[in-house]
């Protein structure tokens, strides 16, 4: 068990290893998007003659940063407020735009369909549609969703000391994670759209319990960083979490693939990865989250007009990778960063007014 939260709270440098690794996964998602995806769903008009189709594992990275990422960003902090402070002005104001923006784009090609309704609408501006029983107006938003539920996790747990006995918080959620899921998939297609499974569906939702494993699995990668709790004991509950995952995850996810994962991960937590602290890599981790938003419903789109006017399909492929990472480029520079850092000023200086001698300079 953890000594102390003094033990988590000492400072780290960046680990830009860790950066890499956030752009390597968008890139992972943006292939999977544009080629298996797009395939799969509207059809290229020549074949590609490759795919890329392991968009999924790049989630799951994604989810054990995610654990490790923001448990020590937390941790660092020591005040829940400021944690999601700085999580929502990271996130919600370019979201937003994006959610407005896809009033326009989903009447696209081959997008449009049924029309954006008002309710859908409102209910993706919350950033949790699927809780309320409605889907993202773009499909790879779920991620997003997932993540701003981690974040309520992670405070919950800080707030009812579950995060000092680390065992006890994460132990219980994988314990129901690992009961509720099978049980639940179970009786769908039985009980399916009955009040009551739409509810345990929604609890199901809330309490990540998909993904718990995962974001544990982060969490106890940080324990070990910070030479929190015994090393065994931590190295053991990252060995559970991985079989709670796998047995509820039916066969989706490759163990292998997983090990190699939360190989990976370690090793750029403690620097052991040169290769990735390449300037690109670590750039495109800066214009991550808008390549993240802007990459599928207008790539699809752009690919779609290219493609049906004559372009080959490669072309036609390469030009939407293109016009995705000018889009993030622009849109970061341009809109993203200069929201973010103005409301970052705005809230560091309401916190000094409040607590001037305590609070940071500023927030990240």
């Amino acid at each position: 068990m953890p000594e102390s939260t003094k033990t988590i709270l000492k400072p780290h440098q960046r680990i830009v290893e860790l950066d890499a690794l956030r752009a390597l996964a968008a890139i992972n998602l943006l292939l999977f998007h544009l080629s298996y995806v797009y395939a799969v769903k509207y059809g290229f008009v020549s074949p590609l003659g490759w795919s890329w189709p392991f968009g999924k594992y790049g989630v799951e990275m994604f989810f054990i940063l995610s654990g490790f990422v923001n448990s020590m960003s937390l941790m660092r902090r020591g005040k829940p407020v400021d944690f999601v402070a700085a999580r929502m002005i990271r996130i919600v104001p370019f979201f937003l735009i994006v959610i407005v923006a896809n009033l326009w784009i989903t009447r696209q090609m081959p997008l449009a369909g049924e029309p954006l309704g008002a309710e859908q609408f409102l209910a993706n501006l919350t950033l949790l549609p699927r809780v309320l029983g409605y889907e993202c107006v773009d499909p790879v938003m779920w991620t997003l969703q997932v993540e701003m539920m981690f974040y309520i996790t992670l405070v919950v747990l800080f707030k009812l000391g579950a995060l000092r006995r680390y065992f006890v918080g994460w132990g219980t959620l994988c314990a129901l994670s690992l009961v509720a899921c099978p049980l639940l998939d179970a009786y769908a297609i039985e009980y399916d759209g009955t009040r009551w499974f739409s509810l345990l569906s929604s609890l199901r939702l809330l309490m990540l319990l998909d993904f718990v494993p995962l974001f544990a699995i982060g969490f106890l990668l940080y324990m070990i960083k910070t030479g929190t709790g015994k090393k065994w004991q931590n190295m053991l509950g990252i060995l559970l979490a991985c079989g709670v995952f796998h047995s509820i995850d039916h066969g989706k996810h490759n163990p292998v693939a997983t090990v190699l994962i939360v190989g990976l991960v370690t090793l750029c937590a403690y620097g052991k990865m040169p290769l990735l602290r390449i300037r690109p890599l670590i750039y495109i981790s800066t214009i991550s989250y808008a390549l993240y938003l802007c990459h599928n419903n207008l790539g699809c789109i752009l690919m779609y007009r290219l493609n049906h006017s004559g372009i080959p399909s490669n072309i036609s492929f390469l030009m939407a990778v293109t016009f995705s990472f000018s889009l993030a480029i622009i849109v970061t520079h341009r809109i993203e960063q200069p929201i973010t850092n103005g409301l970052r000023r705005l809230w560091t200086r309401y916190r000094t007014k409040r607590e001037p001698e305590t609070v940071p300079a500023t927030i990240s």
